[in-house]
C-alpha cells in the first residue's frame, strides 16, 4: 500500500525530466525532446519566445515552454531550419499536424513524443545506414571517376605533345635537291634552222610590181579617155 501511494504522488510534485514530463499521470518518453525554447529579455521583467515571439512575464516561462502551441511551434522551427533530428522530416502538404520523413517516407504525427519513437525505431535505422553507406560508395566512385579522367587528360597531353614534336623539322639537316626541268631536250618540238623558211621567202622584190602591169594600166586608161572625148563627135 505505500507503494502505491508514493506512486500516487509523483504526479501532483510535477517532477519534470529531459526526456519526459509527468502528464495525466503517465510520463511520456521524448515528450521534451527539444528542450527549453530560447528566451530573450524583453525589458521591465518580461521575457521574449525567439522560436514564436511570444512575450510573457517571468513567473509563466515555465508552463508556457510546456504548452502545446509552444512544443509545436519549437517543432515548425526545427523543420523549417533544419535542425536535428528534426532535418529528416518536412512538413505535411495536406495535414499542419502531421510530418513526413525524409529517410523513410513514413508519415507520423507532429508530437516530440512520435518523433522520438520513429527515429528511434529499427525500420528508421536500417533506412539510415543504407543511405549512409550508399552515400559513402556514391563518393567513392565519384573519386575514382574524376582521377580516371584526370588520367585521360594527361594521357591525351601527352599524346598532343608528341604528335607536335614529330612535325618539326629539322632545318640543320640537308634538303635532297629537286630535280630542275630541261625544256631543250625535248626531241618532239620541232624549230626550223636559223634563216630558212618553210616558203622559200628570202624577202626581195616584196613590194616590187610584176612586169607589164602598168603597161597595160595605162594603155586601159588611154583608151577610156580616148572613147570619152570622141563619143560627143559621133
Amino acid at each position: 500500500m505505500a507503494k502505491k501511494s508514493k506512486a500516487a504522488a509523483a504526479p501532483d510534485s510535477g517532477m519534470s525530466s529531459p526526456q519526459g514530463s509527468v502528464e495525466g499521470g503517465a510520463e511520456k518518453e521524448g515528450s521534451f525532446l527539444l528542450g527549453q525554447p530560447t528566451w530573450e529579455d524583453a525589458g521591465g521583467g518580461r521575457w521574449r519566445c525567439a522560436e514564436t515571439g511570444h512575450e510573457l512575464p517571468e513567473r509563466e516561462k515555465d508552463s508556457y515552454a510546456r504548452s502545446r502551441a509552444c512544443r509545436i511551434a519549437l517543432i515548425d522551427h526545427g523543420v523549417a531550419h533544419k535542425k536535428p533530428p528534426l532535418s529528416a522530416f518536412k512538413p505535411h502538404p495536406e495535414h499542419k499536424s502531421k510530418l513526413i520523413c525524409n529517410i523513410t517516407g513514413d508519415t507520423i504525427n507532429k508530437s516530440e513524443e512520435h518523433i522520438w519513437k520513429h527515429v528511434n525505431g529499427k525500420r528508421f535505422l536500417n533506412k539510415l545506414e543504407k543511405l549512409e553507406e550508399k552515400m559513402t560508395s556514391s563518393e567513392t566512385t565519384k573519386g575514382e571517376v574524376e582521377q580516371s579522367k584526370e588520367v585521360a587528360k594527361k594521357s591525351k597531353s601527352s599524346k598532343k605533345k608528341d604528335k607536335k614534336k614529330a612535325a618539326v623539322v629539322d632545318t640543320s639537316l640537308p634538303r635532297e635537291p629537286q630535280p630542275e626541268i630541261d625544256d631543250s631536250d625535248d626531241s618532239e618540238f620541232w624549230v626550223p634552222p636559223v634563216g630558212s623558211r618553210w616558203d622559200d621567202d628570202d624577202g626581195k622584190d616584196r613590194w616590187e610590181s610584176p612586169p607589164g602591169k602598168d603597161d597595160v594600166a595605162e594603155d586601159e586608161g588611154a583608151s577610156a579617155y580616148l572613147v570619152d572625148i570622141g563619143s560627143p563627135s559621133l
